[in-house]
């Protein structure tokens, strides 16, 4: 397990842990390793959630299936994201949608006990652990608003307005790389891919942002922000 603990050493579950205590951490919570490769399902609609993961390699996509077959994007996960925290901690546990993977990838899955379960020798680390996640729930709270923000937006061009805006805040910088490819980013806002690229093209030619590829670079940041109002 010592490359998997330098790989999450700084992941945010493990703030204020070093790296012998996130070891001892692995160990009690039988924590494992799992591999999956293109399209694999980590977990569908309705499973029972009873471990959290953390990505080490590759991507996945959470995918809300429709009645009509459509597939829709919730959020896609990479290195170092987690998935299933808010799951576990539910009265319910059964998640709303499809786990699945994007090319060859790798995670850490750690059963729910770890935090409900306290040690007998009430380890301060515990104690720091428990803490981590419930700063991380509070976080993914705050995330899930931002996008109901985002889908909300009256028209298309606000929806990427807002979050383009949401990545340059973010990142800080006026030119990033998409963290979705077109495809997945059409799913994410709800759309059609043609839909999305037209609006795009368009935005492009009113001198809004410039695209390269992968790249965007937001030329025109005052005007975002009032399509985003």
């Amino acid at each position: 397990m010592e490359d998997i603990i330098k790989l999450i050493k700084d992941n945010q579950l493990f703030e204020n842990i070093n790296e012998n205590e996130i070891s001892a951490i692995l160990k009690c919570s039988k924590a494992t390793v799992e591999s999956y490769q293109e399209n694999q399902i980590v977990f569908e609609k309705e499973d029972t959630i009873q471990k959290m993961g953390i990505v080490l390699e590759g991507e996945f996509n959470l995918v809300s299936q429709k009645y009509s077959g459509t597939r829709v994007i919730v959020t896609s996960l990479e290195k170092g994201d987690l998935f299933g925290e808010a799951l576990i901690f539910s009265s319910i546990k059964k998640s709303p949608y499809d786990l699945v993977s994007s090319g060859n990838s790798k995670v850490l899955l750690i059963p729910y006990g770890i935090f409900v379960n306290m040690c007998q020798e009430v380890c301060n680390f515990h104690k720091q652990l428990i803490s981590n996640m419930l700063t991380i729930l509070s976080d993914k709270i705050v995330m899930l608003n931002n996008k109901m923000t985002i889908l909300n937006a009256e028209t298309l061009k606000g929806r990427i307005a807002l979050y383009l805006l949401s990545i340059n805040k973010k990142t800080k910088t006026m030119t990033f790389n998409m963290p979705m490819n077109r495809q997945e980013l059409a799913e994410f806002l709800n759309v059609t891919r043609p839909s999305l690229s037209r609006e795009l093209s368009n935005m492009q030619k009113d001198g809004l942002i410039e695209i390269y590829r992968s790249s965007v670079k937001i030329k025109d940041i005052e005007r975002l922000k009032e399509l985003a109002d």
